[in-house]
């Protein structure tokens, strides 16, 4: 907190003048306690420690269904407008150093897509110029409160969601002989051969097979069936649409003698838009409400700013002014901090390995900052 220390000399010299100066510096420090900060610290306190810390959330709260976690945390009671909430995500209630941290900022509703696993869920606040509060636990410190996330299904996927998906199986038919036509589905080592599909998580493998017993000259949508450890032919596509389906490819079959057809396979192909590493610190607009969700991803989009920010995302992350990651060079101008200020990209570049990305969305404004780089959760058509 700012203290004259001879500003007791002005009681007797001018009074007037003691008097103003003195409401002055009330009223900064006050200033200072609203917004969580001190900017001068006394000289044995560590500047990041100068304020009481602030006390717990009051409260947290989770919710989960078809995979989606909801979390509303509790205002610490008495905190000033400056106070920050930090939400902590484990797998295990002893809460390891992997422990997932969240920094919300202000922001104290969350929802995040973890799919159908069990979470333990803690919560603590602190001003930037504070230490932290003590947790407040879903359950107790001792005894926390498990949370399973749920399975979603296809009726719980927005209208027109991408597949996300590639394969590289052949599907193509044959004339039996028998006034039949057969279908036959491989992969690249040939006939009999298993092919893979590639998604958003991995790589999945399936076998090689063949239906029989098919009308010739005819279109065929052909589908693994998981529960059934089978291959079947669909003459429309929206019976392929099952949860437990897996599509290979389409086919018309070859007219009898073997002649005309065509060949499928290959499956469809999407390619999910930016946003940046787990890990990276974000921070929300006051009063936003956001979503997350985690997808693996095996690209990045590196850089480095001339004021030390750095940041790691998937290429069509939009950036400060709405510039794709990849499209960023040495020298353009971005936005750093909640004050608008601007830093150069000191470097840019990308690399390739296996980790995954937060899909953040961010209502109403759609702004964020990711390691105090302003971010969009807008994408370019």
């Amino acid at each position: 907190m700012l203290n004259l220390a001879n500003l007791s000399y002005l009681t007797i010299d001018d009074p007037v003048l003691y008097d103003w100066l003195d409401g002055l510096v009330g009223a900064f420090n006050q200033l200072q306690q609203q917004a969580g900060i001190d900017t001068a610290p006394a000289a044995q306190t560590a500047a990041n420690q100068a304020l009481p810390a602030p006390r717990a959330p009051a409260s947290i709260a989770v919710s989960a269904a078809r995979g989606t976690f909801n979390i509303t945390i509790g205002n610490s009671p008495g905190a000033a407008s400056g106070v920050q909430y930090f939400l902590e995500i484990a797998s295990d209630p002893t809460f390891p150093s992997s422990t997932g941290v969240y920094a919300l900022g202000t922001t104290l509703g969350f929802s995040l897509n973890l799919g159908d696993v069990t979470r333990y869920f803690r919560a603590r606040a602190k001003y930037p110029s504070s230490d932290y509060s003590s947790y407040i636990y879903l359950g107790t410190a001792a005894n926390p409160t498990a949370v399973s996330g749920g399975q979603a299904t296809s009726n719980d996927i927005l209208a027109n969601a991408p597949s996300n998906s590639v394969n590289n199986a052949t599907v193509d038919s044959i004339d039996a002989g028998n006034g039949t036509a057969t279908i036959r589905i491989y992969g690249p080592g040939g006939v009999g051969s298993s092919w893979t599909q590639s998604y958003g998580q991995g790589t999945r493998t399936f076998p090689g097979g063949s239906i029989t017993g098919l009308a010739y000259s005819t279109d065929y949508y052909v589908v693994w069936d998981t529960g059934g450890q089978a291959y079947l032919a669909c003459t429309s596509l929206d019976q392929t649409v099952a949860d437990n389906y897996v599509f290979a490819g389409k086919v018309t079959t070859v007219a009898s003698g073997g002649t005309g057809g065509t060949s499928g396979g290959g499956g469809t192909s999407w390619s999910p838009d930016g946003c940046t590493e787990v890990g990276t610190e974000l921070r929300f607009p006051a009063g936003s409400q956001s979503t997350m969700r985690i997808e693996e991803c095996g690209r990045w989009v590196e850089i480095e700013l001339d004021t030390g920010e750095r940041l790691s995302m998937a290429p069509g992350t939009l950036v400060s002014v709405f510039r794709r990651a990849e499209d960023l060079k040495p020298g353009e101008l971005v936005e750093v901090g909640q004050e608008g200020q601007i830093s150069a990209v000191k470097r840019a570049g990308q690399s390739w390995r296996a980790s995954q990305k937060m899909m953040v969305r961010v209502k109403p404004q759609g702004v964020y900052w990711a390691n105090g780089i302003r971010v969009h959760n807008m994408k370019l058509i």
